[in-house]
């Protein structure tokens, strides 16, 4: 649902943009991770997203912050921050050695090439950063 909300999000930016006339700051994003608890099976709250220009993800932050999920009738509200890491290749170091205690792929930190715009998902080829580690404690 988060991949979704990223492409739902892209795709309709860039419409937009692109009927207003030429732009070099396509909204895009070239990482994406969604923490999640094992045990519960619910995600953490919290996620790991890297556009690819600083424009894009200062959009994103006006057009999403402070408001509600749409998703499950939640009542929750979205906080968006800078994280102290930035950039696909830093995220990718930080996670490539980590052991995620699940059972599927899907649920690995993931990074785009090319980078996911909303129109292009589909073209887009995935790589899982890290590794899935099976009756592991560790719970990222």
């Amino acid at each position: 649902m988060m991949l979704d909300f990223m492409d739902d999000y892209c795709e309709s930016e860039n419409h937009d943009q692109q009927e207003k006339g030429p732009y070099n700051n396509k909204s895009a994003f070239d990482f994406l991770y969604l923490p999640m608890d094992f045990r519960t099976h619910f995600n953490k709250g919290y996620a790991f997203v890297n556009f690819t220009n600083p424009r894009a993800a200062s959009k994103f932050w006006k057009a999403k912050d402070n408001q509600k999920w749409d998703y499950f009738q939640s009542k929750k509200i979205r906080q968006i921050a800078p994280a102290t890491i930035q950039g696909r290749e830093a995220l990718e170091r930080r996670f490539r050695k980590s052991e995620f205690c699940c059972e599927f792929e899907e649920y690995l930190p993931i990074s785009f090439c090319p980078a996911r715009d909303g129109s292009n998902g589909l073209q887009s080829c995935g790589t899982n950063i890290g590794r899935v580690m099976i009756g592991s404690t560790n719970n990222y």
